[in-house]
């Protein structure tokens, strides 16, 4: 996720680590890097939308699931700028969490950009 929202621009702090969405939470090292595996919900896991099919075989999501995924996972993260999250986007992604929590923590952050 954070990886994703690097590279777009949301956030500016690095991270090493690689990190999921899994069934489960736990971290691995592999070759020297560390992968966060995160723990979420199974209907969102399975749920494809905003997720993109690279040549390798790799699923990477779209800024604004890896924004969502994140947001659902920690509310109190602070992201740098979110210009480049297309906010249309966001509201047809938001529905797949059945979180009102999530859909209030969106709305405040857009709200205060």
């Amino acid at each position: 996720m954070e990886y994703v929202l690097q590279k777009a621009g949301v956030i500016f702090q690095y991270d090493s680590r690689i990190t999921l969405v899994s069934y489960l939470s736990r971290t691995i090292q592999v070759e020297g890097r560390d992968y966060a595996f995160r723990k979420i919900k199974g209907s969102v896991l399975v749920d494809a939308t905003g997720i993109n099919r690279e040549n390798n075989h790799i699923n990477i999501a779209t800024a604004e699931r890896a924004f969502l995924d994140l947001l659902y996972l920690n509310k109190n993260f602070y992201f740098d700028n979110l210009n480049p999250l297309k906010k249309e986007i966001l509201f047809s992604l938001v529905p797949m969490y059945q979180s009102k929590t999530l859909t209030q923590s969106l709305a405040k952050l857009l709200k205060n950009d």
